[in-house]
């Protein structure tokens, strides 16, 4: 026998891995280095963003060094705001909105990682997303349009019918994603408030792949009459005013949540409503003062129960997105030197108190921008105190300074509407021609003739918006005619 045994084929095998690794080991330290870092996920990419998206997130493959991420990551066209980060990952918070019916790009063509230096290899990152589009629904005063919700794109300056010829739409409220709208109408033959039912059409708008038009029923008009109603934020619960057919004293709220039947919300009646942004509370006026009711699921003992009440309160025009404050109406009925006025106040949750606005008309509106800074408000001044003629304006409240400033006085009429767009740039109203007593076009209880739509830009320049000091500019008029214009969220 020999005295060493003759290598195996698996040894030969062995030796030669081990030394093609070996190899391979001493060709990264001489000539490779550590693989580049790179952002590993993006995430507005290709995505379409509205009101509610506040900021994105940027996750990289290795913790970055966060000055070079800050100093080189650029967004077109610009969308001021602020960097945070937890670990490898980083949020951009955007000071307001993004601007409705635009294309962004973000970019990050250099950065470095913490450990590895400037020196340190990096991915160039590009991705794009947009924002939703530019549109606005109203109901048509003239022609083939009298009557029907009509959608418009300011994107690509098209015009839909949502509804059929001869329906009447009376009041309507957009869903959150713009995908659905709400809304009370008349079908041919109805006439009446009392016979509005209640309805959803689709927009073609939003997410979903749904054409518009589509059109279902949410709420019959069988054993009561349909009155006023509202929709929560979330899209989940609607609350509609509600009063028995067969027995006028069974009048109260009523409230539709998704997946379940009409219920009625055990509270005493009530007038004038909105829905609180937390989707979970009803401000409901109820005799000189406005209560805050629970809006529970109905297996939920908490359900009608009253939360709070505010005595000094008439009517609530609306809440802060965040739910800090309200702008809410005195009428001033326990003051005589004011009596005949009305007073839009800022309450905010924490029970403090700041008067904003005294006219001698009527607080028409109040709505807070998206940053909750800023309360557009429209309201009227009485000029004739024999016919009650009143002239209604546009104003803004800087709610951190106090100041309030007129943006556009309006021709005297006897009723108006706004829309602040939801990235608060502009302003739809309307302005409306008084018509004979037997016109076909009656809102808020007034004949009319016709109604102008307007467009309000509100800021000439970048720096206006990010210092909130509104400079509109002349307000343009739009090809038709219209009532109520509402953007979609």
């Amino acid at each position: 026998m020999t005295k060493f045994r003759r290598r195996q084929p698996l040894d030969r095998l062995a030796q030669a891995l081990m030394v093609l690794l070996a190899v391979i080991m001493a060709g990264m330290v001489l000539f490779g280095g550590p693989a580049a870092s790179k952002v590993r996920e993006f995430s507005w990419d290709n995505q379409k963003i509205g009101v509610e998206d506040t900021s994105f997130l940027m996750t990289f493959s290795r913790p970055m060094d966060q000055a070079s991420v800050e100093e080189n990551l650029t967004i077109e066209p610009p969308l001021p705001g602020r960097f945070s980060w937890a670990g490898r990952r980083m949020a951009y918070t955007l000071n307001f909105p993004a601007p409705y019916g635009s294309d962004f790009k973000v970019s990050l063509p250099v950065a470095s990682d913490r450990f590895s230096g400037a020196s340190a290899k990096f991915t160039p990152f590009e991705a794009t997303f947009t924002s939703r589009q530019r549109s606005f629904v109203y109901i048509g005063v003239e022609g083939d349009e009298q009557g029907r919700l009509m959608l418009y794109n300011l994107s690509d300056q098209s015009q839909t019918a949502l509804t059929p010829e001869g329906w009447t739409i009376l009041d309507y409220k957009p869903y959150s994603q713009g995908d659905r709208i709400l809304l009370a109408a008349l079908e041919p033959g109805q006439s009446g408030q009392q016979d509005q039912q209640l309805y959803t059409v689709t927009t073609g708008l939003g997410e979903t792949s749904q054409a518009s038009g589509n059109i279902e029923t949410v709420l019959d008009n069988q054993d009561y009459q349909n009155l006023k109603f509202d929709l929560s934020l979330d899209g989940q619960t609607i609350v509609v005013q509600r009063v028995g057919r067969d027995n006028p004293g069974d009048f109260g709220p009523w409230v539709i949540t998704q997946g379940q039947a009409p219920r009625r919300l055990e509270t005493e009646p009530g007038g004038d409503f909105i829905i609180a942004p937390d989707s979970q509370s009803l401000l409901l006026q109820q005799g000189q003062g406005t209560a805050v009711i629970a809006l529970n699921n109905a297996q939920d003992e908490q359900s009608g129960e009253t939360l709070d009440f505010l005595p000094e309160y008439g009517l609530v025009m609306d809440v802060a997105s965040n739910g800090a404050a309200a702008a809410m109406v005195s009428f001033n009925q326990d003051d005589p030197e004011k009596r005949y006025t009305q007073t839009l106040f800022w309450v905010s949750n924490q029970g403090d108190e700041t008067p904003i606005l005294n006219v001698t008309g009527a607080i028409l509106d109040a709505q807070f921008d998206p940053t909750n800074e800023l309360l557009f408000c429209l309201t009227s001044e009485l000029i004739e105190a024999e016919t009650y003629q009143v002239q209604p304006s546009i104003t803004v409240v800087n709610l951190q300074t106090g100041d309030v400033e007129e943006l556009r006085q309006l021709p005297p009429q006897p009723s108006s509407h706004m829309s602040l767009a939801p990235d608060g740039l502009a302003i739809l109203y309307d302005e409306i021609t008084p018509g004979a007593d037997n016109s076909a076009i009656v809102d808020d209880g007034v004949a009319i003739a016709t109604s102008k739509l307007w467009l309000l830009p509100l800021y000439q320049t970048s720096e206006a918006r990010l210092s909130k000091r509104p400079q509109p500019i002349e307000p343009q008029a739009l090809p038709f005619a219209g009532l109520n214009p509402t953007w979609i969220p």
